[in-house]
């Protein structure tokens, strides 16, 4: 049944690939709007899903990059809307993000993409072990990119920096309002810990599951999601403990269960493999013998009907 799915979704992407990506584009753009208008939704004229879906139109035609510059526009107006300080501070610091993205990695739009979508839905675990079994640590600076700039625009958004009635600043001019304001964000900022242990626990992950995969031993993909799991169950537990952060057990327990499940699906649709029919076998030529091991891929088994065609 699986090896039926696998190759029917094979054939259909071969025949509409161009299509299906511009679909795909459509849909995690509009997602990624829906998600920040919903998040953040300051400015109202931003919030208007006729707009929403006029920009994911125009992003499916555009490479991933156009997401990542066309959502960090709308966050900036939205930040606008917020106070001069939260897009000073919010601004400066996207901009250093994406100089770093674009000088690095710029080809992991989907990691920088997707990360702040699997923070918001608590499967953090969910990005590093993907992209460690299909992809290299480069994705990493994608991932880390993400985390940096989610956490930041989160951060500036709860912290209250309306200080002009409080006692300390009474009776102070606008500029010294706003430079309080700004000390207070950027203040926040350095003392987000939970970003530095997503960071951590994500960027481990990551290592971890892509060097486990590249080995040479049997379940290799299987044994990198496991140990993947459990060094980011390890990281984010002991992190909440000696960093005093709240932590949702609930969340965490759902999120990697989530994580776990969709390794163990992705082994099964890009790496299953029989290992019950593996064969050793020998080559030689004049310089050198050759040591092989050979190990087929799954598949279906034949009905006795195409064994008797």
């Amino acid at each position: 049944m699986l090896w039926e799915i696998r190759e029917s979704l094979r054939v259909l992407y071969s025949k509409y690939d161009n299509w299906l990506r511009a679909v795909g584009k459509f849909l995690l753009a509009l997602l990624c709007f829906v998600t920040i208008s919903s998040g953040m939704g300051q400015m109202d004229q931003l919030n208007d899903i006729l707009l929403l879906l006029i920009l994911a139109l125009m992003a499916s035609f555009l490479p991933l990059n156009a997401i990542v510059l066309m959502s960090t526009l709308m966050i900036l107006a939205h930040l606008y809307a917020v106070s001069i300080p939260a897009l000073i501070v919010g601004g400066g610091v996207l901009l250093i993000v994406l100089l770093l993205y674009f000088g690095l990695a710029p080809g992991q739009a989907l990691a920088l993409i997707l990360m702040p979508l699997a923070i918001e839905w608590q499967v953090p675990l969910l990005l590093p072990i993907a992209f460690g079994l299909l992809s290299t640590p480069l994705s990493g600076f994608g991932m880390a990119a993400g985390t940096v700039g989610y956490y930041s625009v989160r951060t500036i958004l709860q912290v209250p920096v309306t200080g002009g009635g409080t006692d300390s600043i009474a009776g102070a001019s606008s500029a010294e309002v706003l430079l309080f304001e700004l000390q207070t964000l950027l203040k926040a900022l350095t003392q987000e810990g939970e970003m530095i242990l997503t960071l951590i626990a994500v960027l481990a992950v990551l290592i971890l599951v892509f060097a486990i995969r590249k080995m040479e031993i049997k379940y290799a993909w299987r044994m990198a999601v496991g140990t993947g799991t459990v060094i980011f169950l390890t990281v984010e537990l002991l992190g909440a403990w000696i960093l005093d952060i709240s932590m949702d057990p609930v969340g965490l327990a759902v999120g990697t269960v989530i994580s776990v499940l969709a390794g163990i699906l992705l082994q099964l649709f890009f790496f299953d493999l029989d290992y019950r029919s593996t064969e050793k076998l020998q080559f030689e030529d004049d310089e050198y013998y050759y040591y092989v091991t050979a190990v087929p891929k799954r598949k279906r088994e034949r009905t006795v009907d195409e064994w008797t065609q």
